[in-house]
């Protein structure tokens, strides 16, 4: 590797360390507002009387502005600040969550769920640049907001299950306001990671619109190897995901386990992957980093590929998910880390765009892949077929490493 791919990859020498705990907490109140807005749409849905394809249509569309908009908004945060442009969403979720109960009209919350959904997105999108360039790219303290991340996403559905049934809807969408100003004020303790010099003072609407060349430079980001890579493993990531999301829980019920079994499964594997992230500060991660995430990729694939080889016992089920979900919880953060030090600092939030685009290209493709599988060769097969799929991917991965020396990123 030449010395200035190896200067453009190392990591920023002076972390703004007084900054870590609250980009933590940026990281948690983020992720686990996606995990609230999951929990309380679809049952608001049904209260107005919404039909299952009119729930499934409100739930797609908050991803929406999200897939085509997300390299957008990570160019405003370069451009703009990402701390400033985070206040703006975390406000904006807040605000929506608010007004949501009063226009109960199914078009209306139509559109209500993609301007949420978007200005939710954008909130995690800021959290992950803010810990890029706080961190400088460190695997390990990105492996702990990681952690932190994770613990939102399993005390959210709690505290919003208790808040739906204790208060009813509109309290708890209010919940989603408080949780929203929470996050604000833990976004305001952070100091501004960003040069003073590299940001716009004054905006005006010509800063905020969309801009062609912002797409164009984000896209010839790919052309770097690291984050080619990265946005491979991320894509193989979300694939696994999206296929654990909807046919494993179909699997599930399949054989006769309740709701209940099943989200506490899910919620118990979570716990598993923030302690995956937190091992990550424990791996030999120097020129072994393409190598860890190609192994805990495939691994979890395997897992999930092996579903229906488990006889439908519980205990199995649990813990073969659990072990997939800790292999995620560690790739997660080697990921952030290698995109971080890969791209210079004034591009950490079009880097991130590029990503969440890259993931929500996967969540469209694989449900649909997998579910022309399932009708071809049934609901186990599914899962033999998109697991095949994805583990060659894998294999095309560490050739790839191999041939050109990718392990040296």
């Amino acid at each position: 590797m030449s010395k200035e791919n190896e200067k453009t990859i190392a990591p920023t020498a002076d972390p703004l360390t007084s900054s870590l705990p609250a980009a933590y907490a940026a990281g948690l109140f983020s992720m686990g507002q996606a995990e609230l807005l999951s929990f309380v749409i679809p049952l608001w849905a049904v209260l107005q009387g919404a039909s299952p394809t009119q729930i499934g249509i409100l739930v797609g569309a908050r991803s929406l502005l999200t897939f085509f908009l997300a390299i957008h908004g990570g160019a405003l945060m370069d451009r703009l600040g990402t701390r400033r442009v985070m206040l703006f969403f975390t406000a904006m979720t807040g605000l929506l969550a608010a007004i949501y109960p009063l226009l109960p009209w199914l078009p209306v919350m139509l559109v209500l769920q993609m301007l949420i959904g978007f200005a939710s997105n954008m909130t995690w999108i800021g959290a992950q640049t803010i810990i890029a360039l706080v961190t400088g790219g460190d695997p390990g303290r990105i492996g702990t907001f990681s952690f932190f991340s994770r613990v939102g996403t399993i005390f959210a559905p709690l505290l919003m299950g208790i808040l739906w049934d204790v208060t009813g809807p509109r309290i708890a969408f209010l919940g989603i306001s408080v949780w929203s100003t929470c996050m604000f004020f833990a976004v305001l303790r952070i100091k501004n990671p960003q040069k003073a010099s590299s940001v716009i003072g004054t905006v005006s609407w010509r800063d905020i619109v969309p801009k062609l060349s912002d797409y164009t430079g984000s896209f010839k980001l790919a052309l770097i190897p690291a984050v080619a890579f990265t946005l491979a493993i991320s894509f193989t990531r979300h694939a696994t995901n999206a296929a654990e999301g909807s046919f494993l829980i179909v699997y599930l019920q399949s054989l006769g386990y309740t709701g209940t079994l099943i989200g506490s499964l899910f919620s118990f594997a979570e716990i598993f992957n923030g302690l995956g992230s937190l091992t990550v500060r424990f791996l030999p991660t120097r020129r072994m980093i393409a190598w860890l995430m190609i192994g805990f990729t495939a691994s979890s694939i395997l897992l999930l590929a092996l579903t229906p080889l488990l006889g439908g016992m519980f205990l199995l089920l649990g813990l073969a998910h659990s072990i997939r979900r800790l292999s995620e919880g560690i790739v997660q953060p080697l990921m952030f880390a290698l995109q971080a030090r890969a791209v210079p600092r004034d591009v950490q939030g079009s880097i991130v765009g590029l990503r969440v685009t890259n993931n929500r290209l996967a969540s469209i493709v694989t449900p649909v892949v997998m579910g022309f599988a399932v009708e071809m060769f049934g609901l186990e097969a599914g899962f033999y077929v998109i697991g095949a799929l994805l583990l060659a991917g894998c294999i095309y991965l560490a050739v790839t490493v191999a041939r050109y020396r990718l392990d040296e990123l």
